[in-house]
Order: C-alpha cells, then structure tokens, then sequence
C-alpha cells in the first residue's frame, strides 16, 4: 500500500498487479493453494467477492499524500475440474472496480477485467494426517493499460502446498514464486520475481460444517532493485469457511495489512460462494470389488456372496442393538470423530450393547466388521477411512470380551451405498453375521486367556472355553509288523 514517488509521473497510471488474495478453487480459504485433489469429474466453480481499502497509497518523503487506489471492488469468477485422481485444471478472471483515488496524476478510476489465469494443481501425496502437493498458474495479460488491474507481459507462479490435518485441525501451507518480467515505473516502485509464502490454521467444529481460519499472506522481492518495504507486503485474514450442504459452500473473511506494500490494505472483506459437484458414480463402481482384511474363510464367505436374494431390511430394532438371522442391527448409527476413526463417546453404549449380544449368543461363530463411507472425498480416502473404522470397532468390542477369532473387519469405502445421495446414511458400520452354528452343532469355544494383537498386553475373555485335549492312550494297539518295511517308522 506504498508508492514513494520520485518524480511526478506525466500519465496516469501503471500496468501493475497489485492484488494480494486471489482463490485457487481448492479446499483451502482465499489466497492459499491446498494439495488435495478430489476425483475425476469433480467440479469446484464459484465467485470471490472483495472489497479493499488503500491497496496502493502515495507517500513522499515518508509523509501519505494520498491513495492511488483508494477503494477496489474486485470479483474473481472461475472454475476447478479434476481431470484425475492426482490433477486439476482451472481457470479465473476478475473483474474489478476502482474508485477513490486522491493523485490526479496517478489516478485509475474505472472498471475492467484483470489478467485471465489458468493452471494446474497436482497431488503428490494424500496420507491420512497429511498432504503434499504441486501448483502452476499462467497470467494471461488482458487489462486496460494504467489500471493497476493487471500487467503488460505474461507472469507464471509455479509453488509446493503442504497441510497437515490431524483430526479436526488443519494447517496448510503455501509456497511459491512469481516469475514475471521487471516492471518499472516512474516512481521508486517496481516489480520482479518474487517470493510468495502463505500460511492458515483452521480448526473443524459443528460436525464438519464450518472451519474458522486465521490466514497469513505474504510475499517479498527477491531481485536486489525490487527489495524495498513496498515489496513485502504482509497480511492477516480471519474468518471462516462454511458448508450449507454438500454442494455449496460460503467463506467470509476479513483483515488488514500488517506492513506497508503495495497490494496489503487497510480494510480488506471477502465473500466467496462455492458450487462443489461431485460425479455421477458409474456402474463400475458401484461393483467394485473390495480387498480387505479378514480372517473368514472361503467357505463363510460364500454363505454371503451366494446368496441368490437379499433379506428384506430388517425392522429397526427397538433396544441398542438385535440379534436377526444375518446381521446385528444397530439401532442408532455409530458416530465418530469428523474426518477421523476416533469413536464418539455417545456410541460406547451401542458397542457395549453388540458385546453383550455376542455374549449371550455364542452360536455367532464370525461376526464381519464392515465400514462403508460417503462419497464425498476420493475412492482412496473412503475406501481408507472406513477401514480404519471398522479396525477401531474391532478393537472395541475384543477389549469388550469378544474373542478375536470370531471377528474380522473390512472396508467397502463407497461403492456399496444405503441410499443414494443421502451421505448420512451411507457413512455407516455394519455387523454382518457370516456363520451360526447349526441345530444340533456343538461350540468348539475359543481361547478365553488371549493376548490384544495391537499392543501385547494379555486380558481375559469370557468362554465358553476349548474343549479339553483328549489324553494320548496308553492301551496297546495290535498291527501285524510284516506289514513294514525296513526303515518305516
């Protein structure tokens, strides 16, 4: 928000870009790049909204004369779409409003549209507590000369995003350059390359809905003749980023500059609605088939998969959980953590409840886990999320007192969805029954003195208990010894 003057410029106005915070169309708020890339068709289009207060003022000798640009309304309208699992292309132009100016002879009152933009974001890694990834955006110029809109020649602004998001935090990191020809003017201000480095710490509260944010945008002049105070500008946002259902999205921020330079302001607000289309799931995917982890046999399996006809739905059952002929039906679904496999405390009863069925009804010989997911987030994620939570339910109900050998766990992700388009629903745990004693077949038990697989620590579970060994018997047997050979034993 700088301009030292040097000499009275004869024309109004330069081609320089002075805009701080754009949006990358990503998952991260206004002005940072996030890694993460969602699927193959899916769509991120919208419009940032905002206003700015002195986004450049004139200072001679250390005293203000006045704004150059007092007031900017700016709207950046644009789109991402995910071409694969690991990439995404996009494209934006804005359309700014300029007004207020007190330098008559640096005056750029006026609408226009800014330089069009069009780039990439690339996803390197996608673990469950991070992320790493790759951007570069091309800056097409389009503005009027003498705007402060845009610039005379092309600029490319390639950077590395990071973020970390144990449970409900977020911290995602943004790196990078901005490449572009020396801009020179009249006066004691310029522009070249330059370094870009952003940062935003965000925490998730209300089941997911809204994620406040504190943002830091910062970048600084790398070339010796482009180093002055005017080209590091330094700013902070706060705000939050908003879901109003799973296709629309609202982020409202606000903030100020904390250093002089041109492009940080006194007042800055932002708004910016977000349409987020996920694709169609084909045919495909929806008989995709599931590795997962299991100590069930072929056999047991083949009870389920074979079935030519699958059982009505049962009943909602009216206590925590019943016992049907194939399933444990749980009254209320189990919640957990957003993002996370970490069990919320109110489903402990419902866990406590199907422990105690498998207690009282030891003819369940295998008990299946399955953890099935949302579609919202990549095949990858869900398919990885909703094993780990069918993991964290099998570890529950074995500290509970259910043996091991009658459970196993696996994950269907999203490809086997409750409901169509009902996310809720479709975010679920499921205990599919895959084998029961016969009438008539007696329990072989289990092991009641185990030790937990995950940690080594012994415990106790209650039976019934392996049946006795029969002792080896000490009556003499008769056999003709002709019957061998020499050497046979």
């Amino acid at each position: 928000m700088l301009l030292i003057l040097v000499s009275v410029a004869q024309a109004a106005g330069y081609s320089l870009d002075v805009e701080l915070a754009r949006t990358g169309f990503s998952l991260a708020p206004p002005g940072i790049d996030a890694p993460e890339v969602q699927k193959r068709g899916h769509v991120r289009a919208g419009a940032m909204i905002q206003y700015e207060r002195n986004p450049l003022v004139l200072v001679v000798d250390d005293v203000e004369v006045g704004s150059v640009v007092g007031n900017r309304f700016a709207v950046q309208v644009g789109a991402s779409v995910d071409m694969s699992r690991r990439v995404a292309l996009r494209a934006s132009l804005p359309l700014i409003g300029n007004f207020g100016s007190e330098v008559a002879e640096l005056a750029s009152d006026g609408f226009g549209a800014g330089d069009i933009s069009g780039g990439a974001r690339f996803e390197i890694l996608n673990e469950d507590t991070y992320a790493l990834g790759a951007h570069g955006d091309l800056f097409i110029p389009i503005s009027g000369d003498g705007t402060y809109m845009g610039e005379a020649s092309p600029r490319f602004a390639p950077g590395v995003s990071f973020v970390l998001k144990p449970g409900d935090l977020r911290v995602t990191a943004d790196v990078g350059m901005m490449l572009r020809g020396s801009v020179i003017t009249q006066q004691a201000l310029g522009a070249g390359q330059e370094l870009v480095a952003n940062l935003a710490v965000g925490y998730t509260i209300l089941d997911g809905r809204v994620t406040p944010q504190a943002v830091l945008l910062s970048r600084v002049g790398v070339q010796e003749e482009f180093a002055g105070s005017w080209a590091a500008p330094v700013e902070v946002l706060l705000g939050a980023q908003g879901m109003i259902n799973k296709e629309w999205y609202v982020d409202a921020f606000g903030g100020r500059g904390l250093t002089s330079g041109y492009g940080a302001t006194d007042a800055r607000a932002i708004v910016s609605v977000t349409y987020n289309k996920m694709p169609p799931k084909s045919k495909s995917e929806e008989v995709a088939v599931t590795v997962f982890e299991s100590n069930v046999t072929d056999d047991d399996l083949s009870k389920i998969v074979e079935e030519p006809e699958p059982e009505p739905e049962p009943e909602p059952p009216k206590e925590l959980a019943t016992v049907t002929q194939k399933e444990i039906v749980i009254r209320d679904p189990l919640k957990f953590h957003e993002g996370t496999e970490r069990i919320l405390p109110e489903s402990q009863a419902t866990l406590d409840f199907v422990a105690k069925l498998m207690a009282e009804n030891a003819d369940i010989q295998s008990l299946i886990i399955e953890g099935h997911a949302s579609g919202e987030g990549s095949f990858e994620y869900n398919y990885e999320l909703s094993r780990k939570r069918s993991e964290a339910v099998f570890r529950e109900l074995v500290e509970s007192g259910v043996s091991p050998d009658r459970l196993s766990y696996r994950s269907f992700g999203e490809v086997r969805p409750a409901k169509e388009g009902d996310d809720a629903a479709n975010r679920r745990v499921v205990f599919s029954i895959a084998r029961r004693l016969l009438p008539g077949e007696v329990n072989p038990g289990w092991a009641t003195q185990i030790v937990l697989p995950w940690n080594g620590q012994p415990t106790t579970i209650p039976g019934p208990a392996l049946p006795e060994r029969i002792p080896p018997t000490t009556e003499k047997l008769d056999f003709d010894e002709s019957q061998f050979q020499d050497g046979d034993k």
